[in-house]
C-alpha cells in the first residue's frame, strides 16, 4: 500500500530503525529518535544496492518519488545512481563552506522576508558568525565549535540576538542536514549551555514617563541620524528596520506623507504615515546632511551604501539611561496605549500601527485608509508629545478648550 502525507506524518517511532514501503523500492526508515530518512532498493549489475534520498519532511514525499524516478532512468542506462552520487559528494565533501551553504539558505528564504529583514538576517551572519567558522567545512563544524562562537554573543549581553542568531544558524545546519552534507545539527541542544532572553514584551513607559523621555532624547550628544532616527520613531512609531532603510524618494514633502514601501512593512503592504510639523521639520533638516545620498537614515562609515545600524537608536537609548525601561519598539506600545486613552478610535490607531484588524466591521474602514483621521491624530500626538506634562486629557476635551 502507497504511503501518503497523512500517513507519514502519523508513523511513531520505535525501539529500532523500522521501514514502511512505498512501493517498487523506494521507503522510509523511521529511526528510534524519530527522524525519517527516505531510501531507494534496486540492482544493480545483479547486486542488491541502497540509494539515501533525504530526509523526510525536507524532502517531501512527491520529491523522494521524483528522485526515485530518475534514479530508475540511470539504471535503465546503465549507470549506477549510487556512483553518480558519490562522484557528486565528492566534489564538495570537506570543502563546502559554512557560508557557501549560508547563502544557498539565504537565497532560498529571502524572497519570502521583507528586504529589511532580509538584510538584517544577512548582516547579523556576517558580524557575528562567518568571521569565526565561515570558512569551516560545514562537515567540521562540531558542537563546541557552535557554542564558542554563540558566547561571544552571550558574553556582551546581546541575548535577544543570540537567540536569534541560534536559530538561524540552526536553520542552516537544517538545510544541510537535508542535502545530506551533516549527519547531524550540532546547534540541537545548545540552548541549555547558553542563556535565554526571557523578556516576552517589549519594555515601554506610561505617559506619565513621557515628558522625562523627551528631555533625553533632546539632551543626546549623537551623530544627527541617530538623534533624529529617535525623533522620527517616538512621533511615527514607526519600526527600526521600516525607519533604517527608508529612501528620500518615500517622503513626500509636498503633501506631508511618509510611505513606507510594503517590501519593509511585516504585513507587506505599503503604510502611509502623516507627517506632522515636528517630522517634517526633523526630516528637512536631516535632509541637508543626508539628502545626497539613496538612505534618509545614511551611516556615517558608508553613507553611499548603508543606512545606520539596526541598534544605533537601541544603544543611544541605554547611554541616556533608559536600558530595561523602554526600546523603539515600546514607542509603538506608548503611542498605541495613550492614543486610545486620549479618546481616538480603535481602528484609526491600529491602522497607524500597521496592524491588521480582525473584526470584520472595523476592518471595513481601511478601504478608505481615513487618511484625515490620521493626520488630525498624528499632529496631536506629536502636540502631545511636545508639550505634555504626563496627564492624559482626552482629544475631545482639547478640542474644546482650543474653540
Amino acid at each position: 500500500m502507497k504511503l501518503s502525507v497523512t500517513k507519514i506524518n502519523s508513523l511513531k517511532s520505535k525501539k529500532s530503525i523500522t521501514k514502511y514501503s512505498d512501493g517498487k523500492g523506494l521507503l522510509i526508515l523511521v529511526h528510534p529518535n524519530g527522524s525519517k530518512y527516505w531510501r531507494l532498493n534496486y540492482r544493480f549489475h545483479y547486486k542488491q544496492k541502497t540509494l539515501a534520498l533525504g530526509v523526510y519532511p525536507y524532502v517531501s514525499l512527491a520529491q523522494a518519488r521524483e528522485r526515485a524516478f530518475k534514479a530508475k532512468c540511470l539504471i535503465a542506462d546503465g549507470i549506477d545512481p549510487s556512483t553518480i552520487k558519490k562522484q557528486e559528494k565528492a566534489k564538495i565533501k570537506g570543502t563546502t563552506s559554512f557560508k557557501k551553504i549560508a547563502q544557498a539558505w539565504y537565497d532560498k528564504k529571502k524572497n519570502k522576508w521583507s528586504e529589511g529583514h532580509a538584510k538584517d538576517v544577512w548582516k547579523s551572519l556576517e558580524r557575528d558568525i562567518f568571521d569565526y567558522i565561515g570558512d569551516n567545512p560545514i562537515d567540521s563544524i562540531t558542537s563546541t565549535k557552535v557554542l564558542k562562537v554563540l558566547q561571544r554573543i552571550e558574553s556582551r549581553g546581546a541575548l535577544e540576538q543570540l537567540g536569534k542568531i541560534k536559530q538561524r544558524c540552526s536553520n542552516i545546519f537544517i538545510f544541510a542536514k537535508a542535502q545530506e552534507l551533516i549527519n547531524s545539527n550540532p546547534v540541537e541542544g545548545l540552548e541549555i549551555l547558553l542563556k535565554e532572553h526571557k523578556s516576552k514584551n517589549f519594555t515601554h513607559i506610561t505617559a506619565e514617563e513621557l515628558p522625562e523621555l523627551v528631555k533625553s532624547i533632546d539632551s543626546l550628544q549623537a551623530d544627527p541620524t541617530t538623534k533624529s532616527g529617535l525623533i522620527i520613531a517616538l512621533h511615527t512609531f514607526l519600526r527600526t528596520s521600516e525607519i533604517r532603510f527608508l529612501t528620500w524618494d518615500c517622503i513626500n514633502f509636498e503633501n506631508s506623507i511618509l510611505t513606507v514601501p510594503k517590501e519593509l512593512m511585516k504585513m507587506k503592504r505599503e503604510h502611509v504615515v502623516p507627517m506632522s510639523k515636528t517630522v517634517y521639520n526633523a526630516l528637512k533638516d536631516l535632509q541637508k546632511i543626508t539628502g545626497i545620498h539613496k538612505y534618509v537614515f545614511a551611516s556615517i562609515k558608508k553613507p553611499e551604501t548603508q543606512p545606520f545600524s539596526e541598534n544605533a537608536m537601541l544603544y543611544a537609548l541605554y547611554r541616556l539611561g533608559w536600558k530595561g525601561r523602554t526600546s523603539v519598539h515600546g514607542f509603538r506600545h506608548l503611542a498605541s496605549t495613550t492614543l486610545r486613552e486620549l479618546g481616538f478610535q480603535r481602528h484609526v490607531v491600529e491602522k497607524q500601527l500597521s496592524h491588521e484588524v480582525k473584526n470584520k466591521v472595523e476592518a471595513s474602514y481601511n478601504k478608505a485608509e481615513y487618511l484625515s483621521d490620521r493626520t488630525k491624530m498624528m499632529q496631536f500626538w506629536s502636540d502631545f508629545i511636545k508639550n505634555s506634562n504626563g496627564k492624559i486629557i482626552p482629544f475631545n476635551k482639547h478640542l474644546k478648550s482650543n474653540q
